[in-house]
C-alpha cells in the first residue's frame, strides 16, 4: 500500500533537492580541480621556460665569449708574414676547449672554408660537416656576431653536433671564422629539468620552426621544420593554450627567445597530462557522488517503502479494529476485557444486553469492583449490606482466580455462565454465556458424547488386552515349537502361524495407537538417531516381502543428509512400515523407491524429506481427500483384494503431525503414487557419545540367546489365570533353566510367597478375585524380607500410563504380552541383578 500522494511528492522533492545538490557540488568540485590543475601546469611551464632560457643564455654567452676571445689567443702565434704557427695555434685551441666542458672542438676556418687549425686532429685533417654557404654567410656579416647551425651528424663521431661560429678580425681586412662544436646532447641536458614535470616536452628551435633539440628526444624530427613555426607574438614566456610543439595535441605552450636570435625555447604540457590528476580526482568525486546519490535514492526508496508499510499497518490496524468491533458486536455471548490493574478496557453490546444496569456506569478505566457493586445492587436490592459485600468479595475472588468460572441467575430468570481467562499481560477476559434449557441439554449431550468416546477408547484397550492374552499363547507356543526339531512341512506351517499372529499383533497395535491418538495420549520418545540407518533398517526388513512379489525395493540417500538428528526413530519406523508396506501391497509389478533428502532450516534444524514412490495401481482424485480417514481405504474392492484395516495412513498422519511435520501424496490411477513425509528435526552438532561398554549379559539372557538352560536357576512364582498361558510360561521358564510354580489368582500369590521362598514373582494383572496390582500392594505390606521380593508385571495392556501405574503399585519391572523369550529373560535378569546389588 502506497503512502498518501502529498507524502510521495514530499519524498520525491526531498530526493530531487539532494540529488541536485550532490550533482552541483560534484560539478563545482570537478571544475575547480580542473582549473587548479591547469593553473598549476601553466605555472610549471612558465617556471620551466624561464629557467631554461636563463640556462641557455648563460651557455650560449659562454660559447660566444670564448669565440670572441679567440683573436687574442691567436696573436702570440701569428708570424710576421701574416701566417700562423699552426702547431702552437692548435695547442692553444686544445688548451681553450679543456677549460670549457661544453665544447668538444674549436676550429679556425679560412674564408674559403678550409681548416687553418683545430683542437681535434681529426677535424684538422678532415674538416667539419658544415651546411652549404654556412661559412660564406657567416663571413659576410657586416659585424661579427654568433651564428648557429642546425644539428649535424659529425662523420667522425657519428654524433649530432651544433656548430657555433663567429668571424674574427685579424686587421688589415683579414678575417677567420672561429667555430665551436657542441654536442646536441649537451645542449639538451640544459633542458633536462623538464623530466621532473609530467608530460612536459621542451624544444630549442629556430623562429622558422626548425627543431634543434628536444627533451624527451625525438631524433626523427631533429633538423626538421615543425608544422607551425613560432610567431612573433608567442615568445612572451606565458603559457597559453596551443597545439603542442611535437604531436600537435592540445597543450599549454610557453615560449621565450634566447639572447641569440633566431633561437627560441618552448615548453609544451599536454592538456590531458595537466588534467591527469584532476581526472583521477574526478573519478573519485564521481564515484563518491554516485555512492551518495545511491544512498539518497535508497533512503528515499526506503522511506517510501517504510511509510507505505506504516500506512498499510495503520490501515490493517483500522481494519482489524473495525473487524474486531464487528466481531464483538455480532457475538452471541457477552465479553468484557480488563487490564492488569483490573480496569475496564473493552466490552461488546451483548454484555450490556445481559447486564443493562451497567450502561450508565461502564467506561474505559472503570474498576471492575465498581461494576460488581452496581450488579449486586441490581440483583440483590433487598439483601443486607453484609450479604451484598460478601457477594462482591466472592465475585472478585472468582474474577482474579486463574481460569475462574461461575453461574449467575439474573432477576429475569436467565442463567449466565461466565468463564474468565487471564491474558499474557495479566489482564482478564470474561465471556458471559446465556445458558438456556436447550443449551444445557446440548451440554449434557456433548458430555455424554465425550464419555462415549472415552468408553470406546477403554473398550478398544480392553479388547486389545483380551486378544493379546490368547495371542500370547499362540505366538509363545509357536516360538517354542520352532525351537524344536520339525520337518520342513511342519516348519512351514509353524512359520505361517507366526506370520499370521504377527499380522494380528500389528493390527492390535494399530488399534491401541488409534485409541492413544483419540485420547491425546500418544507421546514421542525424543533421542538422537541416524536417519539413513533408520530408513535403511525398514527397507531391509521389507526387502523380503518385495522379493516375494517380484518387486524391486531400492533406497537412495542424497549427499549431505545429517547423520545425527533428534527425534523419535521408533515412530518414524512405524510410519515408514505403513507407507512402504502399502506401496508393496498395492504394487503388482515394477518397483518401489525410497528417497531420503533434506533441506536446511533456520537455526540448527533441517527438514527431513522421505519420499516413497511406487508403480502401483494409483489413487483417483475423488479418493485422495478421504485417504487419511480412520478405517478407510480407496474403495471397497481394494479392501477385499488387498485386506487391511485402513488405520495405517491415519495413524501415520497423526504421528507425523505430532512431530510437527506433514504427509503429502501425489497419485494418478495406473501411474503409481508418491507419499512424501516432511519432518522438521534438530541437527545434533556434537558427535554422539561413545556407547558405554555393557557388561556381558547375565546367564539368563545368554540362555535366551543361545537356547541353552541357564546355569543360574531361579525359583519363580507365576501368577496367571489362563491355562494355556500357564503352560506357555512354564515351558519358557523351563527352557531358561528356572524352577516355577503356577497360581491362578492374587489371593494364592499372597499366600504362596509367605509359604515358600521365591526369587521373584511374575504377576499377571487381570486375574479373578484379586488382580495383580492389589496382590502387589498386599505383598509390599507384609512384614519381613518377603515384602521386598522382586515382582515383574506380565500384561497385555500396552498403554504407557497403565505401565506407570503398575510400577507405582510396587512392581519392579514389566514385560508385554505376547511374551518374547529374550525380553522375558532380560526382565528376570534386570530385577534379580538390581535386588542383588541392593543387598
Amino acid at each position: 500500500m502506497n503512502p498518501p500522494r502529498r507524502v510521495q511528492w514530499a519524498i520525491a522533492g526531498f530526493v530531487a533537492v539532494f540529488v541536485g545538490a550532490v550533482l552541483a557540488a560534484a560539478t563545482t568540485l570537478i571544475s575547480s580541480e580542473e582549473r587548479d590543475a591547469l593553473d598549476e601546469a601553466r605555472q610549471r611551464a612558465e617556471r620551466f621556460i624561464a629557467g631554461a632560457e636563463a640556462s641557455l643564455n648563460r651557455t650560449l654567452l659562454g660559447v660566444d665569449v670564448m669565440l670572441a676571445g679567440t683573436e687574442a689567443l691567436l696573436r702570440p702565434h701569428r708570424l710576421a708574414n701574416g701566417t700562423f704557427d699552426v702547431t702552437g695555434t692548435q695547442a692553444q685551441l686544445r688548451t681553450t676547449i679543456s677549460q670549457n666542458l661544453l665544447v668538444r672542438d674549436l676550429v679556425l676556418l679560412n674564408p674559403d672554408g678550409s681548416v687553418l687549425a683545430a683542437a681535434q686532429p681529426d677535424s684538422a685533417r678532415l674538416g667539419l660537416p658544415l651546411p652549404p654557404n654556412f661559412v660564406s654567410d657567416a663571413m659576410a656579416l657586416p659585424s661579427p656576431q654568433l651564428v648557429i647551425s642546425p644539428p649535424l651528424v659529425n662523420f667522425i663521431t657519428t654524433e649530432r653536433m651544433i656548430y657555433f661560429a663567429r668571424p674574427i678580425e685579424l686587421g688589415g681586412g683579414a678575417r677567420l671564422l672561429a667555430v665551436a662544436e657542441v654536442p646536441a646532447s649537451l645542449v639538451a641536458s640544459l633542458l633536462s629539468q623538464a623530466a621532473d614535470i609530467d608530460g612536459l616536452v621542451a624544444t630549442l628551435e629556430r623562429d622558422d620552426g626548425q627543431l634543434l633539440v628536444s627533451v624527451p628526444p625525438h631524433d626523427a624530427l631533429i633538423g626538421q621544420r615543425l608544422a607551425q613555426p613560432l610567431g612573433e607574438a608567442m615568445p612572451t614566456g606565458h603559457a597559453e593554450p596551443s597545439p603542442a610543439r611535437i604531436g600537435g595535441a592540445p597543450a599549454l605552450v610557453a615560449v621565450r627567445p634566447v639572447l641569440y636570435r633566431p633561437l627560441l625555447v618552448a615548453a609544451s604540457i599536454p592538456i590531458e597530462a595537466a588534467l591527469a590528476n584532476a581526472h583521477e580526482q574526478r573519478r573519485f568525486v564521481l564515484a563518491a557522488a554516485l555512492l551518495f546519490l545511491l544512498m539518497v535514492l535508497g533512503a528515499g526508496a526506503f522511506t517510501h517503502w517504510h511509510l507505505g508499510r506504516l500506512s498499510q499497518a495503520r490501515a490493517e490496524v483500522d481494519r482489524s479494529k473495525s473487524m474486531l468491533d464487528q466481531a464483538l458486536a455480532s457475538m452471541a455471548d457477552g465479553m468484557l476485557l480488563c487490564d492488569a490493574n483490573d480496569r475496564v478496557v473493552v466490552w461488546n453490546l451483548r454484555f450490556l444486553q445481559i447486564y443493562p444496569w451497567l450502561s450508565e456506569v461502564i467506561a474505559p478505566g472503570v474498576p471492575f469492583e465498581r461494576l460488581a457493586l452496581v450488579t449486586v445492587n441490581a440483583m440483590m436490592p433487598d439483601a443486607p449490606p453484609e450479604d451484598q459485600q460478601g457477594w462482591v468479595q466472592r465475585r472478585l475472588a472468582i474474577h482474579r482466580t486463574e481460569d475462574g468460572q461461575h453461574e449467575q441467575i439474573l432477576p429475569n430468570g436467565r442463567v449466565i455462565h461466565a468463564v474468565e481467562r487471564h491474558t499474557a499481560d495479566g489482564g482478564v477476559i470474561t465471556i458471559y454465556h446465556d445458558v438456556t434449557a436447550a443449551e444445557r441439554a446440548l451440554e449434557r449431550a456433548r458430555s455424554e458424547a465425550e464419555a462415549a468416546n472415552k468408553a470406546k477408547s477403554r473398550f478398544l484397550a480392553s479388547m486389545s488386552h483380551e486378544i493379546r492374552t490368547p495371542l500370547n499363547a499362540v505366538l509363545g507356543m509357536n516360538g517354542l515349537m520352532l525351537n524344536t526339531p520339525l520337518t520342513a512341512e511342519q516348519r512351514r506351517y509353524a512359520e505361517l502361524i507366526r506370520s499370521s499372529g504377527q499380522t494380528l499383533l500389528a493390527l492390535i497395535n494399530d488399534i491401541l495407537d488409534l485409541s492413544k491418538v483419540e485420547a491425546g495420549r500418544m507421546e514421542l520418545e525424543i533421542v538422537e538417531f541416524d536417519p539413513v540407518t533408520t530408513v535403511n533398517e525398514v527397507v531391509s526388513l521389507l526387502a523380503v516381502r518385495a522379493e516375494a512379489k517380484g518387486l524391486v525395493l531400492a533406497m537412495q540417500s542424497a549427499p549431505g543428509v545429517p547423520n545425527r538428528l533428534r527425534g523419535d526413530p521408533s515412530r518414524l519406523r512405524q510410519v515408514l512400515f505403513n507407507l512402504i508396506g502399502n506401496a508393496l501391497k498395492f504394487t503388482n509389478e515394477g518397483r518401489v523407491d525410497v528417497e531420503l533428502t533434506h533441506r536446511p532450516l533456520p537455526g540448527r534444524r533441517t527438514e527431513l524429506l522421505i519420499a516413497v514412490r511406487d508403480t502401483g495401481i494409483g489413487i483417483d482424485a475423488d479418493t485422495l481427500p478421504r485417504l487419511f480417514r480412520h478405517f478407510s481405504q480407496g474403495d471397497s474392492s481394494t479392501a477385499r483384494r488387498h485386506g487391511g484395516s485402513g488405520l495405517g495412513l491415519a495413524i501415520s498422519q497423526e504421528i507425523v503431525e505430532l512431530m510437527h511435520g506433514h504427509i503429502d501424496v501425489q497419485s494418478r490411477p495406473g501411474a503409481g503414487s508418491t507419499f512424501t513425509v516432511s519432518l522438521p528435526l534438530e541437527v545434533v552438532s556434537t558427535p554422539a557419545a561413545t556407547p558405554t561398554t555393557l557388561p556381558p549379559p547375565p546367564p539368563a539372557e545368554q540362555a535366551a540367546e543361545s537356547g541353552t538352560p541357564s546355569p543360574t536357576a531361579r525359583r519363580i512364582l507365576v501368577a496367571e489365570d489362563n491355562g494355556v498361558n500357564q503352560i506357555l510360561i512354564k515351558a519358557m521358564l523351563d527352557h531358561l533353566g528356572h524352577f516355577s510354580d503356577i497360581v491362578a489368582d492374587g489371593f494364592e500369590v499372597v499366600r504362596q510367597v509367605q509359604a515358600a521362598h521365591y526369587d521373584l514373582v511374575l504377576m499377571d494383572i487381570q486375574m479373578p478375585g484379586m488382580d495383580g496390582e492389589a496382590a502387589t500392594r498386599a505383598i509390599r505390606a507384609l512384614p519381613g524380607a518377603v515384602s521386598r521380593i522382586p515382582i515383574v508385571a506380565m500384561t497385555a495392556n500396552a498403554m504407557v500410563e497403565e505401565r506407570a501405574a503398575y510400577l507405582a503399585a510396587g512392581m519392579n519391572d514389566h514385560v508385554a504380552k505376547p511374551l518374547d523369550l529374550g525380553r522375558l529373560a532380560a526382565a528376570i535378569s534386570r530385577v534379580t541383578r538390581v535386588i542383588a546389588t541392593a543387598a
